[in-house]
């Protein structure tokens, strides 16, 4: 994890136990309906058995701070309301008490239920370690439900991730102008989606931009840990949630470094001409 220049930055990550519990019954919901219970238990099942990951633990293990957030109270609450959410009637199968047991025993929500008391931790980690985090129980469910159901599980991941992503959004719109703008900006303190990011801005103006990336940790993640879901998972739905922001954003891309290129190569433009004033 350390032979990479770029992904030497690291950035201040808060370990939140209210996302992934967001992002596991999101699926379970989804599963549920497309598939029935039985069928996504078997999944789960399959997905998690036999789990030891000694990546995870060397993530946790340390250096671990609390980190400023709402009491154990309304962090409860908030999770209740999580489940409301996603499992709005009393007689939706799976049961509440079911939909938390599956998560509570699936990675890491079980590790950091095991180590950790408060309701929020932080510490500065590597864009890589937060993609193990957030995303390496989720890749083995993807592909647990390609490897049983083929294209049919291919088309579930991805609706998955885009009502993810979309949600992620949270409804923001703005003009194209200020989606560019944003898009080549350099961050000024690294983030899960900048640190360890290697870009060049080839071309740009207010309604274009060509961006060559040559280096992302989210392609060194998932080529190395989840190969068969990564372009699945992180870029398949870029150009939704930029048409989400503004819908006569496009985006066009030949390569990625996620299929093995040696970049990714990143077109963004406006589909209509800006109207005269």
């Amino acid at each position: 994890m350390d032979d990479n220049p770029c992904q030497a930055r690291s950035f201040l990550y808060r370990l939140d136990l209210v996302s992934f519990y967001t992002a596991y019954l999101r699926w379970l919901s989804h599963l549920s309906a497309r598939l029935g219970v039985e069928t996504t238990h078997r999944i789960w099942k399959d997905a998690f058995a036999g789990y030891d990951d000694s990546l995870l633990m060397s993530i946790l293990s340390s250096g671990w701070q609390q980190a400023p957030s709402p009491g154990a109270g309304e962090t409860a609450a908030c999770l209740d309301a999580r489940l409301a959410e996603f499992f709005p009637a009393a007689d939706w199968e799976p049961s509440r008490a079911e939909a938390k047991s599956l998560i509570e025993a699936a990675p890491p929500v079980a590790q950091i239920l095991k180590l950790f008391s408060h309701a929020a931790v932080e510490k500065e980690i590597s864009a890589y370690a937060a993609l193990h985090l957030r995303f390496d129980g989720l890749a083995r469910l993807a592909g647990q439900l390609i490897a049983q159901h083929g294209k049919q599980g291919e088309l579930i991941v991805y609706d998955l991730m885009t009502a993810s992503r979309l949600a992620a959004n949270k409804g923001v719109t703005g003009s194209v102008e200020a989606f560019i703008a944003d898009f080549i900006a350099e961050p000024q303190t690294p983030n899960l989606f900048s640190a360890g990011l290697d870009f060049q801005v080839v071309r740009s103006s207010a309604r274009e931009a060509l961006v060559h990336v040559r280096a992302c940790e989210w392609a060194r993640y998932f080529r190395e840990r989840h190969p068969q879901v990564g372009y699945l998972m992180a870029c398949s739905t870029d150009e939704v949630a930029y048409k989400a922001f503004n819908p006569d954003l496009r985006m066009q891309r030949t390569h990625t470094l996620m299929e093995g290129a040696e970049l990714c190569d990143f077109w963004i433009h406006a589909v209509a001409e800006k109207a005269d004033p």
